[in-house]
């Protein structure tokens, strides 16, 4: 162990058709949110009408937290991570569970905590009449912390669900001087609430006829109007790409043709390709229906390229929902290996309905993963599930599974947003079964995921010690509503876990602070400099909240790495707790 300054202070004190989201969907009743209504979804007519200053505006909506610079974070030890490819989360129905704007009286409501693990949150939901759905800022604020963008969803629903030519056709208003009206609103909207793009999701059928109920005319189509509007939608979609502003994103989904027909495609290729890219650009990225092979995603690649676009610009789709039969989750693996060759991604992915792990009830074949929606305290499978997602089926991020679901991780590289100090966290994940203030619990339950903390890059990794646990105690914490456990029941072997991947600087005053509580002799700290040398801070046993001081001086100039803690070898048992680690320059 180099030397160091450190004090320490006792204190007393968490190919078939396709699935889509268009069925209306039902309201979650949880406390306190909001329904699918303004702010979060508007009517075209709504969208139209829409003013920074109007009744379908909302001020505390606006997310005033800049996105942060991240840098790739491959995990040592996995040799072959892909640092190009890029991940979009899609959680189906976040009006469902994500509409809100204060913190809610409710701790068992959604969350998310990978955030190193995925580049484009999508907030996918919508109904036929409901077309717009702006995030809310709660996530926008906690995705930005993290360096992730978020983009909302323009739905244009199936036609036998509610969808309507005439609503397409409404979106494709112009003025006099040939401008899309909806299009620079869309514009507007995305720049007032400070969210980075839209997903522009056409289903609807452009051929169909309806009556005047909206109900579809069996035996009718109309074809000339299918094509006529799908040009239009076409200039539409290359308007709204070439106006947006720099750092915006477009997305369109596969799903129509040129006739106005909707038939989706599962890869790029002549059928759909000029909505990606035509004589100009179209749309930002392409998101792929999820009935492929690997040979499709070649051609889609091949195709891309051919195009003069990036591969990584296609984002290939994942149907995670395992009451469905394209890459359900867990149980359906071998898509995840025909994405890559030779370790290189072929394309992007696109991840659809992961939120398996919170509205998922189970069916014969394939029991909930957790019943946290309903139940409280499963909330360590709640996280567990999502875990599993990246680190694979052995939750450990350092280990490659030999078989079975290998997680995303073991392909992919995280990425950080850990380049400057100061860096605080309490390891709180944004909600609580009460809240904590300085190692003190009081109130009731609650949820507000703008109050997440940066969590560590790996969820989590431990190399060594396969008795090691990592996880995040609701029981336990110094502020907010979780802490950072870390549990052994007994082993002689020595353990190391690498917790955050950071790239900040270090000067003779930086100062680092540490509260721990529990059983953590034989843990420490250890800090790693780009040159290869580790610093250990040693922790101590103790019944209360504990704060640990330290300075390494020496290593002025140099740059911090890595954090992450070491377990000595030896079989006493470990149950301590994290809950707060500080870097002050």
């Amino acid at each position: 162990m180099r030397s160091l300054f450190w004090c320490c202070v006792a204190l007393c004190s968490g190919l078939a058709q396709p699935v889509v989201s268009a069925q209306p969907a039902e309201r979650t009743q949880a406390a306190g949110l909001q329904p699918a209504e303004p702010p979060f979804a508007l009517t075209l007519q709504q969208l139209a009408d829409w003013t920074e200053q109007g009744a379908t505006a909302s001020a505390a909506n606006r997310s005033q937290v800049p996105l942060a610079r991240r840098q790739s974070a491959p995990l040592d030890g996995l040799t072959v991570q892909d640092t190009q490819a890029k991940v979009l989360y899609a959680p189906d129905g976040m009006n469902n569970f994500g509409n809100y704007l204060t913190p809610q009286p409710q701790f068992n409501l959604y969350s998310f905590s990978h955030w190193s693990q995925i580049d484009i949150l999508n907030w996918f939901a919508g109904t036929a009449d409901l077309t717009v759905q702006i995030p809310a800022r709660p996530w926008v604020d906690t995705a930005h912390k993290n360096g992730v963008k978020v983009i909302g969803s323009v739905f244009l629903g199936i036609a036998q669900w509610g969808g309507n030519p005439d609503t397409v056709e409404a979106l494709l208003q112009q003025d006099s001087q040939g401008r899309f009206v909806l299009a620079e609103q869309l514009i507007r909207i995305a720049e007032f609430y400070g969210f980075d793009g839209w997903l522009v999701n056409q289903e609807t059928d452009l051929t169909a006829v309806k009556d005047a109920a909206n109900q579809l005319v069996k035996g009718q189509k109309n074809p000339q109007r299918g094509a006529e509007l799908a040009t239009r939608l076409l200039a539409f979609m290359q308007y709204l790409t070439a106006r947006a502003p720099q750092g915006m994103e477009i997305h369109w989904y596969d799903s129509m043709l040129p006739s106005g027909v909707v038939r989706w495609q599962n890869q790029l290729n002549e059928q759909n390709q000029r909505y990606l890219q035509g004589a100009v650009r179209s749309s930002d990225a392409m998101f792929l229906n999820y009935w492929w092979d690997q040979p499709m995603i070649r051609q889609s690649a091949e195709r891309a390229v051919m195009l003069g676009r990036s591969p990584y610009e296609v984002y290939t789709g994942a149907d995670l929902w395992p009451s469905r039969t394209a890459q359900r989750a867990f149980s359906q693996t071998r898509w995840l290996d025909d994405l890559f060759v030779d370790g290189k991604a072929l394309t992007s992915i696109a991840l659809f309905a992961p939120n398996v792990n919170f509205n998922f009830d189970g069916e014969a074949d394939t029991p909930a993963f957790s019943q946290f929606q309903h139940q409280p305290d499963d909330v360590q499978r709640f996280y567990q599930t999502e875990q599993r997602l990246f680190a694979g089926d052995d939750l450990n991020q350092a280990v490659t599974d030999a078989s079975g679901w290998k997680g995303l991780g073991a392909y992919l590289a995280a990425k950080t947003s850990l380049l400057s100090l100061p860096f605080q966290t309490r390891f709180n994940t944004g909600h609580g079964k009460q809240l904590w203030q300085q190692g003190q619990a009081g109130g009731a339950p609650w949820s507000d995921i703008s109050q997440q903390d940066l969590l560590p890059t790996w969820q989590f990794a431990v190399l060594g010690d396969p008795g090691v646990k990592l996880f995040y105690d609701f029981d336990r914490a110094w502020s907010g509503g979780s802490s950072l456990a870390i549990q052994r029941s007994g082993s002689r072997q020595p353990s190391h876990s690498p917790l955050f991947r950071t790239a900040l600087p270090v000067s003779d005053k930086t100062q680092l602070k540490l509260r721990v509580w529990g059983q953590a002799e034989g843990i420490s700290l250890y800090l790693q400099t780009a040159t290869g040398q580790r610093l250990t801070l040693p922790l101590q046993n103790s019944a209360n909240w504990q704060q640990l001081i330290a300075r390494w001086p020496e290593l002025a100039g140099q740059q911090l790495v890595e954090i992450g803690v070491v377990l000595s070898a030896g079989d006493t048992p470990l149950d301590a707790r994290i809950g707060e680690l500080e870097l002050l320059p």
